[in-house]
């Protein structure tokens, strides 16, 4: 009994620590890694960038959120890989050169009158949210799997 109790506490020790670890620093874009700095000049050239936040999350490390003039917000891993961006206004639409272009196909295809308002990477490919509110999700090639519930 007293080693069921020990574990038990040590199991809780630790998942309080590595919530505690969850830390956001308000820091200067010069902290951003090189090719999300590049990503931010290539697509949004001549875009304020209002804050970036350092986000340390536990085991999975650094994260940073970019907040855009324009109402964009971006998440970057501590790579500076986009793994998420995302247009604040649910009725404003990603610019096309942020999307892949077979994803942006199906959407002008099958959706003409609707824009993506946010896409995000997730293990199974993306995750694209349209202007009109529908969730889809698409392989990592692109191709669609299907509309989310």
């Amino acid at each position: 009994m007293k080693k069921l109790l020990l574990s038990i506490t040590l199991l809780f020790s630790i998942a309080a620590l590595m919530i505690s670890c969850e830390k956001e620093t308000v820091v200067s874009e010069g902290n951003l890694p090189n090719t999300a700095a590049q990503f931010l000049s290539k697509n949004f050239n001549g875009v304020k960038i209002l804050s970036v936040v350092e986000e340390k999350e536990g085991l999975s490390g650094l994260e940073y959120d970019v907040l855009l003039e324009n109402g964009i917000e971006i998440k970057f891993n501590k790579n500076g890989e986009w793994l998420d961006i995302d247009a604040q206004n649910d009725s404003a639409a990603l610019p096309d050169s942020l999307i892949p272009t077979s994803i942006l196909s199906y959407v002008k295809q099958n959706y003409p009158n609707t824009g993506i308002n946010s896409i995000e990477t997730a293990r199974h490919g993306y995750d694209v949210e349209l202007t009109n509110g529908l969730d889809l999700e698409f392989d990592k090639d692109g191709k669609f799997i299907r509309i989310n519930p």
